[in-house]
């Protein structure tokens, strides 16, 4: 209203601009001077009309393509989960051993809604496209998110990093062409008994290169989890970028002769190994990654591959010496994009010899009250090493359904009455509200109080931990 009055303003003045200095007989040659002006006034506020009508009709489309589907979708997703989960847990009531492993296949066995795989804990909590957005707005209110030092000798010395040694890196040969035998186990099939040969005294080692990423030993038989050496997340100009320094080139690793792979997250496995130890590249570790997952990683000429559904078994022979992989159930999510969302599995694995539970790999995952007793009773109590997140919890809200804290971790570590525990899955990239060395004070701090400050701690980058 005000720009049409100015404007009103504007011509009143012209008018009588023209009329005082141009002669009758020209002030009808030059009245088009007054109408043009007031043609191009006029136009102008339509084109400012248009332009919010334009800006709304943008909204409203991305409204009605994006958020509205999606928010259906994800009601669609709760509604069918939680119909699932309650008929479960109905079954399970009217199992004679509620607690027995028959029991647990009910109640944890995989879960999918239109094509997509789900989870099947009631701890969790589908993460909506408000709720993401939302916290995306709130990370903007946040300086200098994580608290990292800007001087890097202050880094250094909150954050060492070790040049791994390798154990047995000097016996091992790059080229060991041992072959691997192996063999699909399902859910029910006998894992083998434990022996009195005392393998279960074998030392295990390993190394933590950041995130997930770990090298661990044990009888020689080498395991990568979750494989990650680039420096940067998703892009190399808008990052995430790595806050400390790798421990070590990816061509500085001995070859592994497993690679294990939780799930299809950026920050759990990189392209760049993919192609360092895929079909095309000098060296072909065995990978084992979650159901739904192996045409990824074909799609990435990975072609030396198994996939592993819940509660299954990769029973692997090499040297005479036989070791089962087993994929257990994790609360978390998979996927690179919306289009891949949930379209492969995510998992936990465990790691034994001779029947005896050597390593847990957690990947990702958020606290489940019963989920890591029942793995227990299946595989075994006192697994000699738990690699288990400890980051990437903040804020709760947000994170809890996806992520364990470092309480969760001592109560994982009482769940599979474990030995040690290493917490991971920190102090590599900035992807919470945390500072970047909290979970490993607060856990530390935690354990101190629990009396099992020697067996539960994090690792310093690239330093080799043995456990005998």
């Amino acid at each position: 209203m005000t720009t049409v009055l100015k404007s009103s303003l504007r011509i009143g003045r012209l008018r009588s601009i023209l009329e005082r200095s141009v002669p009758n007989a020209s002030l009808a040659r030059h009245s088009w001077v007054v109408k043009r002006y007031q043609s191009t006034t006029d136009q102008k506020e339509v084109n400012k009309t248009k332009e919010k009508s334009s800006n709304g009709g943008y909204f409203k489309k991305a409204l009605l393509t994006f958020l509205v589907p999606y928010t259906g979708y994800a009601l669609y997703i709760i509604t069918q989960a939680n119909a699932e989960i309650n008929e479960r847990e109905k079954q399970v009531k009217q199992h004679k051993d509620d607690k027995h492993f028959n029991a647990t296949l009910v109640k944890y066995s995989t879960l999918e809604v239109l094509g997509r795989f789900a989870n099947p804990f009631k701890e969790y909590r589908v993460l909506t496209a408000f709720e993401f957005s939302l916290n995306r707005v709130l990370e903007l209110f946040e300086r200098n998110r994580g608290g990292i030092p800007t001087c890097e000798h202050s880094m250094d010395e909150l954050m060492p990093i070790h040049s791994p040694t390798w154990v047995n890196n000097d016996q091992w040969n790059r080229n060991d062409s041992t072959e691997l035998t192996v063999q699909i186990l399902d859910a029910n099939q006998n894992l083998g008994s434990q022996t009195t040969d005392g393998s279960q005294d074998l030392p295990v080692h390993s190394t933590w290169l950041g995130q997930s990423c770990n090298f661990v030993v044990y009888n020689d038989f080498k395991i990568l989890t979750d494989p990650l050496f680039t420096e940067h997340l998703i892009h190399e100009t808008l990052g995430p970028k790595r806050i400390t320094k790798m421990p070590s080139d990816i061509d500085q690793v001995p070859t592994p002769d497993i690679i294990l792979v939780s799930h299809n997250h950026p920050d759990h496995l990189d392209f760049k190994s993919m192609e360092f130890w895929g079909s095309n590249g000098k060296y072909h570790p065995l990978w084992v990654v979650p159901q739904g997952m192996a045409q990824f990683m074909r799609d990435h000429d990975v072609n030396n591959v198994i996939e592993l559904s819940w509660w299954e078994t990769a029973q692997i022979e090499k040297g005479g010496s036989v070791y089962n992989v087993s994929c257990t159930p994790a609360m978390h999510w998979s996927g690179r994009s919306l289009v891949d969302t949930n379209r492969s599995l995510w998992c936990s694995f465990l790691f034994s010899h001779n029947a005896k539970p050597i390593m847990f790999h957690a990947g990702d995952t958020g606290y489940v009250w019963d989920l890591f007793k029942r793995i227990s009773n299946r595989y075994g109590r006192g697994v000699k090493l738990a690699l288990l997140p400890c980051g990437q919890y903040c804020p709760a809200w947000h994170q809890k359904p996806r992520h364990i804290n470092p309480e969760e971790v001592l109560k994982i570590k009482k769940d599979l009455e474990a030995q040690n525990v290493l917490g991971v899955h920190w102090g590599t990239f900035v992807l919470s509200g945390e500072y970047f060395r909290e979970p490993k004070e607060k856990l530390e701090m935690l354990a101190e109080w629990e009396g099992v400050r020697d067996t539960c701690y994090c690792p310093e980058l690239g330093k080799t931990v043995t456990f005998k």
